[in-house]
């Protein structure tokens, strides 16, 4: 035991010395860690004596490593805690900083479900990339929410972002940079009817292109995203007369962007 006990600093030093001088490999993984001797304290969790063996990166690793700047009511115990919560089936739901619930409502090794209000949630994804130099990025979607639930008067309105899979941004000077722009309000309308209200229906179509609140819903188990007009703020008359019409859009990830079929 003394001889291990003189090694681990040694170990430790050399293996962060790789991490500085070789960014880019260790950016593609994370690190099982296998305790070597009895658990540290709870100050110290997430950093114990392991053995080192790579392996891909998880949803896991990236949520508990967000910045602060995504969240920043929710700390990095907060993450954790709802990370041991959630792999124990347990519910995932701690407090934040002005003593409000948030809940890890689904994690998966490439996906998590992150609500961080009453009225807004984040979702995650890890996407494969067509790049030689990067094999994951990271899609995140905000959606704030308003109204009373389950009602015709919910409106959701969401946007997108992408990030490196350890939340460094994306060159800007890139060419194959991922973005994403919604298609035109008629993207999301069936063919219309020939009826007598078409004025009203035109009025109404006319309405939501002045304003079209769009819910992003990104998918837990493959590479598709969906797309819903939300026409919630539309007085009752015209929300009547378009709901009827109104088809979600499903987008699937290409390794650039998301795109139409």
């Amino acid at each position: 035991m003394k001889k291990h006990t003189m090694l681990r600093p040694l170990f430790l030093r050399s293996l962060f010395s790789a991490a500085l001088l070789f960014p880019f490999p260790f950016s593609l993984f994370t690190f099982h860690l296998s305790p070597l001797s009895p658990p540290l304290g709870e100050s110290e969790r997430g950093f114990s004596l392991f053995t080192l063996s790579a392996q891909p990166i998880m949803m896991r690793d990236v949520f508990a490593a967000m910045p602060d700047s995504i969240a920043p009511l929710v700390s990095k115990n907060n993450r954790l805690d709802c990370i041991d919560f959630i792999e124990n089936n347990m519910e995932a739901r701690v407090r934040n900083a002005l003593d409000e619930y948030v809940t890890l409502e689904a994690l998966t090794s490439d996906y998590a479900r992150f609500r961080t209000s009453p009225s807004s949630f984040l979702e995650m994804k890890l996407l494969p990339a067509a790049s030689p130099d990067t094999t994951f990025l990271l899609c995140l979607v905000r959606t704030i929410q308003a109204g009373e639930p389950d009602t015709p008067r919910r409106l959701e309105d969401s946007n997108i972002q992408f990030f490196h899979a350890d939340w460094s941004p994306l060159d800007s000077t890139t060419s194959a940079l991922p973005r994403f722009s919604l298609p035109p309000v008629s993207a999301f309308v069936t063919p219309e009817p020939a009826t007598s209200t078409s004025d009203s229906l035109h009025q109404a179509l006319r309405s939501l292109d002045s304003f079209h609140p769009v819910r992003l819903a990104l998918s837990p188990d493959s590479v598709t995203m969906t797309a819903t007009l939300q026409p919630a703020y539309l007085d009752k008359y015209e929300r009547q007369l378009i709901t009827p019409l109104l088809r979600p859009l499903r987008f699937r990830w290409d390794g650039t962007r998301f795109t139409l079929p």
